[in-house]
């Protein structure tokens, strides 16, 4: 059922090169088939699409391997269309982490600009994709969005993806998250530097810093037991 489902999926965006975009992002299906023409026309006097439109990227999502190579190629670029020029943030969102599913080289240009998206959110979601795809270029986004990027959700995103990599920019870029004035970023940092590393020195930030700038981390001791009855007490 999720094959033929996004077989289904595969005629209906595909027409959209036909046709055009005048009914939206998958407006070729009009064109296609009067069921689906019917369908749409239903959709339109019942309120937006958008909730159609969503739901048939979300499908391609999650599944993608319904797909050939061939026919994941030439929905790429209907992907594209939308993170470029829809004006809805949720369909950019959402067609950014698609294009994650695919492996093929054609789908970087428009990640690395849904990083620079206006939006937080589609930029959040392009971190995320980045963490998906791996490989040198998602490396280099991710690294530049924690330094760069002017947005605390946008930059906590990022920073969480890099626990993926085990690499020494991740360390250093991870190393500018720990740095930052920010206690959540710097937990967040943490918290992916115990997986790009493969330590652990607890949640003490100094300890942290001593390691990624390749001194040995000196922990604090642990509590005695007179100090943690004390701490009880206050409970």
């Amino acid at each position: 059922m999720r094959f033929s489902c996004s077989k289904s999926l595969l005629i209906l965006v595909l027409g959209m090169s036909a046709s055009g975009c005048v009914d939206g992002p998958f407006g070729g299906l009009t064109a296609m088939n009067p069921y689906y023409r019917n369908q749409w026309e239903k959709d339109e006097q019942a309120g937006p699409t958008f909730h159609t439109q969503l739901a048939e990227l979300r499908a391609i999502r999650e599944n993608p391997t319904g797909l050939s190579p061939g026919e994941q190629r030439q929905i790429i670029p209907t992907l594209a269309e939308i993170v470029q020029n829809s004006t809805n943030t949720i369909l950019r969102a959402e067609a950014t982490l698609t294009l994650a599913e695919f492996p093929a080289p054609e789908t970087i240009p428009t990640l690395q600009l849904a990083m620079n998206d206006e939006d937080a959110d589609v930029r959040i979601a392009a971190c995320r994709a980045w963490g998906r795809r791996g490989g040198r270029e998602a490396l280099d986004a991710l690294s530049q969005t924690v330094s760069n990027d002017s947005d605390l959700d946008v930059r906590l995103a990022a920073t969480a993806q890099l626990a993926k990599f085990q690499d020494q920019q991740s360390l250093q870029a991870l190393g500018v998250a720990l740095n930052d004035k920010d206690p959540a970023l710097q937990h967040r940092a943490v918290q992916s530097l115990k997986s790009v590393s493969g330590q652990d020195y607890g949640d003490s930030v100094p300890a942290w810093r001593d390691y990624v700038e390749g001194r040995s981390p000196v922990l604090p001791e642990p509590p005695t037991i007179a100090e943690r009855l004390r701490a009880l007490s206050w409970f």
